[in-house]
């Protein structure tokens, strides 16, 4: 009983406390010790030469016996994963760091990375016990305790020395932009103006029975949004991974861009061969109020805080993480 209410409190403290915070200042890559860590295929790698290697970093911690939240932030971060897409392993690298790696061996990693569905660009990390409590330091993880551990992510562009903090267990859908917005070509989605306004997005919704209507008649039997591949991928986070004019394109002209050879839309037929994306003759409104739609759920389905709630509350607690450590890693 006192485990259980300690898992759902931190859950709850959590999701209250959710919030970025700036880190002080930018951290170069001489900040970083090039540490010397094991994958969960037992690869050494560098932290520096191998992981960071110029791309956007997204680093957080866990350790395999936590009983508390580290289960429930690493199936969060597997929907990260799962909606930053092919951009994990490329220009974006996941680096999920064991707080016990005197007992979290490569063998268990890997088990536990094929339990979430982690595979290119995510690495579940161990090392000298001594080396790995140097790198957590640096990176502003500096608890006493094992069960005061940070929960959210460290966010970080190493061409641009941009890092900051966001929160696994808060929105996920803002979780997401706040990683792909350091790409400084990154266009965010082009969010409805009345939920950018603060009008809830139950309202937003009666407003959008166009796209909704569209969803429901023509992709509907193929495609799911929050609820799994069909036989069609899951839609939930789609205007997040995918560029709005590439969305557009593919929702209008799929078989063009398939005959062009655009690499996603076919890497999308290969893997889904059962029922190729049809040509609707979408015209471009109907395209747009489509993926609006689609977005809109997918903040619907992350509970979009709304004005004055818990989470914009957050953003004023002086950069405190879900267990009181301010943005440099400090307890108080």
């Amino acid at each position: 009983m006192i485990r259980r209410r300690s898992l759902f409190g931190a859950i709850a403290l959590a999701t209250t406390l959710a919030a970025t915070s700036a880190l002080p200042g930018r951290w170069g890559l001489d900040y970083f010790p090039n540490t010397s860590l094991l994958d969960q295929e037992g690869q050494e790698l560098r932290f520096v030469d191998d992981l960071l290697d110029g791309r956007i970093a997204v680093v957080n911690f866990f350790y395999l016996d936590c009983p508390d939240i580290c289960g429930l932030a690493t199936a969060r971060m597997a929907k990260v994963y799962e909606w930053l897409g092919e951009r994990v392993g490329e220009d974006i690298v996941i680096i999920s760091i064991s707080l016990t790696p005197e007992r979290d061996t490569p063998e268990e990693l890997a088990a536990y990375a094929e339990a979430f569905g982690a595979g290119e660009g995510w690495y579940f990390l161990t090392g000298e016990p001594e080396e790995v409590e140097e790198l957590r330091y640096k990176l502003g993880e500096r608890s006493t305790r094992l069960s005061d551990h940070r929960s959210d992510m460290l966010i970080g562009n190493v061409a641009t020395g941009e890092w900051r903090r966001t929160s696994l267990m808060g929105n996920l859908a803002a979780a997401t932009a706040d990683i792909l917005a350091l790409d400084p070509d990154w266009e965010p989605p082009r969010t409805p103006a009345k939920v950018l306004d603060g009008a809830t997005l139950d309202s937003f919704a009666e407003k959008s029975r166009v796209g909704e209507g569209l969803f429901s008649k023509g992709c509907a039997a193929c495609h799911s949004i929050g609820a799994g591949v069909r036989v069609g991928p899951d839609l939930e986070g789609v205007t997040l991974r995918r560029d709005h004019d590439w969305l557009m394109r593919y929702i209008r002209t799929p078989d063009r861009m398939l005959a062009e050879g655009d690499p996603i839309a076919v890497k999308l037929d290969q893997e889904y061969p059962t029922v190729r994306m049809p040509r609707f003759g979408l015209g471009e409104k109907d395209a747009a109020d489509l993926i609006s739609y689609l977005h809109a759920e997918t903040l619907r389905l992350e509970e979009l805080p709304r004005e004055g709630s818990a989470s914009d509350q957050a953003h004023n607690m002086d950069g405190k993480d879900t267990h009181g450590n301010d943005a440099a890693g400090h307890a108080h």
